[in-house]
């Protein structure tokens, strides 16, 4: 029994001298945080000002690599969960170094953003109330939601899907995608100057714009329309080569 005993706290011992800490840096004088990733990115808000990078159980260095540090393009793991961080000037570059494993991100919501995919990856982004950018530059789909704007967005393959909780009135909004939808829910009293446009895709929109039906969400066609709602205020673009483009309110 002592040896099963003294077996369990050795096993457990280890477990915890191998497990993976959650990784942490202050944000003091930062004023973009610039996060790219080869892998699915999800940004989300906490009360602390600081970066949080959170590891999970699932995350672990193979037997092969003990010793060693991974290796990217750009840098080389100096935070031991995978990940390139540097503060160069005002910014705060964080690369994701595996090509294959998620990350989970928390920064404070008045924190202004960059976040880039290279590859497969989908970004998500909740809560923030500072500036977005976001750019899935080959494969993925880009949601955002619980967030003022201003934000810029482009994705070449893959849908945007943005809900406003309100909408900065101080910088334009413009959102792009060559092969994907877009779809935009902003509250029903948002001020703005709308500039919609699809190639090859419909347009529709359940706004009460001058060339549209009063109830539901009709289609207003393929071609580019610029109109107001609320007498106008921050401009908002959305633009897509082959897909829709959905506007709504809340």
């Amino acid at each position: 029994m002592k040896l099963l005993k003294i077996t369990v706290l050795t096993c457990f011992f280890c477990a915890t001298i191998n497990a993976q800490e959650d990784y942490t840096k202050a944000l003091g004088g930062i004023e973009w945080v610039k996060i790219a990733s080869n892998a699915n990115v999800t940004v989300k808000t906490h009360s602390s000002n600081e970066l949080l990078i959170k590891v999970g159980s699932s995350y672990k260095t193979p037997e092969r690599a003990k010793g060693l540090k991974l290796v990217g393009e750009g840098g080389s793991d100096n935070t031991n969960v995978g990940f390139y961080v540097i503060k160069e000037g005002n910014n705060l570059i964080v690369r994701n170094l595996r090509k294959s494993k998620a990350a989970e991100i928390y920064l404070p919501a008045s924190q202004n953003i960059s976040v880039k995919t290279n590859w497969q990856g989908n970004i998500k982004i909740v809560g923030f109330k500072g500036e977005i950018e976001a750019s899935a530059e080959l494969n993925g789909s880009i949601g955002i939601e619980d967030v003022s704007g201003p934000i810029t967005v482009n994705s070449l393959n893959g849908q945007i899907e943005v809900l406003f909780a309100e909408v900065s009135q101080s910088s334009p909004i413009t959102i792009n995608t060559i092969n994907g939808a877009i779809d935009i829910t902003l509250p029903e009293n948002t001020p703005a100057n709308l500039s919609l446009g699809s190639l090859n895709g419909d347009i529709y929109s359940n706004f009460e714009l001058p060339t549209l039906e009063k109830d539901g969400l009709k289609s207003i066609g393929r071609s580019k329309i610029k109109s107001s709602i609320n007498n106008g205020g921050v401009k908002i673009s959305l633009s897509s080569i082959n897909g829709s483009i959905y506007l709504r309110k809340n």
